[in-house]
């Protein structure tokens, strides 16, 4: 594809893999060249590296930040800060579960994100498998099991167990997966985004096959095999 004269988004630009792509992308003198990291920090360096490698580059070089899988007011918070807050943690776990609606598809900060810019292409190289495995389900269900046992013993309340409950509910990798592509495709409709691309890094090792997610840890890692 001619990206000449094209806005392009890089989502996940400072990482190794986002970084390569934009070299790649900018002599091909795009109108413009979104770079978007989980921090902000992170793209702001992503573009400086690119303007002092490409000082001559004609396309207008913009940094964009935050969490993609959250709402837009929430999307500069770490994810552990949010889920320590209950309002919050009870928000994520309702915009993951229930119906979608155009009201949690325009308050995302993916939305927000692709119709502010309105790129023709969009490049995603966020390891989003990743994003959602390493929440680790498997120690998030021992929590849940050592709340159910403590609260059957009476050395702990309902508070406890409904905490281990909903924290539980965080780390289903597989409604977060859903919904994220519900809200990328009315996302991508709604900026009139012509090509969307992603990039996927996992091989073998990091499917956890003969790499384990931490040195005492079976083999092959049910962690890392999560991602698959």
């Amino acid at each position: 594809m001619d990206l000449r004269d094209r806005k392009v988004l890089i989502l996940g630009g400072w990482g190794l893999v986002g970084a390569a792509i934009a070299r790649a992308i900018l002599p091909q003198k795009p109108a413009m060249l979104v770079v978007h990291s989980l921090r902000r920090d992170e793209a702001d360096e992503a573009v400086n590296a690119l303007a002092e490698c490409f000082p001559d580059a004609s396309a207008h070089l913009r940094p964009a930040w935050g969490n993609v899988f959250v709402r837009e007011g929430i999307k500069d918070h770490d994810r552990s800060e949010l889920l320590a807050v209950r309002e919050t943690r009870r928000m994520i776990i309702d915009d993951t579960m229930r119906e979608l609606t155009e009201e949690i598809v325009r308050e995302s900060s993916l939305y927000r994100l692709l119709v502010e810019h309105g790129p023709d292409v969009v490049v995603d190289c966020i390891n989003t498998a990743t994003a959602f495995a390493y929440q680790d389900v498997f120690y998030s269900v021992r929590r849940v099991q050592k709340a159910v046992a403590e609260v059957d013993a009476g050395e702990a309340d309902a508070a406890t167990l409904r905490d281990a409950i909903e924290d539980h509910l965080t780390t289903l990798s597989l409604p977060q997966l859903i919904r994220h592509v519900q809200i990328l495709r009315e996302s991508l409709r709604a900026a009139a985004t012509g090509i969307y691309l992603k990039i996927g890094t996992t091989g073998s090792g990091g499917m956890g096959l003969n790499i384990p997610y931490t040195h005492s840890e079976e083999k092959p890692s049910r962690v890392l095999l999560s991602k698959s």
